[in-house]
């Protein structure tokens, strides 16, 4: 009787913890979003263009997992202040290719030096962890992850190319 009560408690206890963290973490992004006048679909978007680019609008979806409307609404805006280019691939006019523009490139430099700040920042709160608890985390997240994804049916969640 004792164990029944005992998993469903460290399921939910691991899964407050992680909560919380992420919270912490997307707070950070959207602090980062906010100060740069962008929504945090448009970062997010901005972001995952930036090191692949040229990309279809396509593959941006799979690698945000925003869906269509937000996204659409994400990229119409970051080419409405011209860091975005949006184009029609020319051998496949029903294929939209994305790059960043020159003004886009800068403005990205930009918020990475921001990043580079908040990730130092997270190096502090980081170096208060013994090096092998931090180790040991890792690896138990990454049990974690591989437990999770073998029990979990593909296609059912969205995030299928993890």
């Amino acid at each position: 009787m004792e164990t029944e009560q005992k998993e469903p408690v460290r399921s939910t206890a691991m899964m407050q913890s992680f909560w919380n963290v992420q919270r912490h973490l997307v707070r950070a992004a959207h602090q980062t979003a906010q100060e740069n006048g962008l929504s945090l679909p448009q970062f997010h978007s901005l972001m995952t263009i930036a090191p692949r680019s040229p990309i279809t609008q396509k593959e941006l979806a799979v690698h945000t997992h925003l869906p269509k409307s937000t996204l659409s609404q994400s990229i119409e805006g970051l080419v409405q202040s011209e860091w975005v280019i949006r184009e029609t691939n020319p051998n496949n006019r029903r294929e939209v290719v994305l790059r960043l523009s020159d003004h886009g490139r800068q403005f990205v430099e930009t918020i990475k030096r921001q990043e580079a700040g908040m990730q130092q920042r997270l190096e502090q709160v980081l170096d208060q962890i013994d090096p092998a608890v931090f180790e040991q985390m890792l690896q138990t997240h990454a049990q974690i992850a591989e437990g999770l994804k073998e029990i979990l049916s593909p296609g059912n969640g969205g995030c299928t190319d993890d």
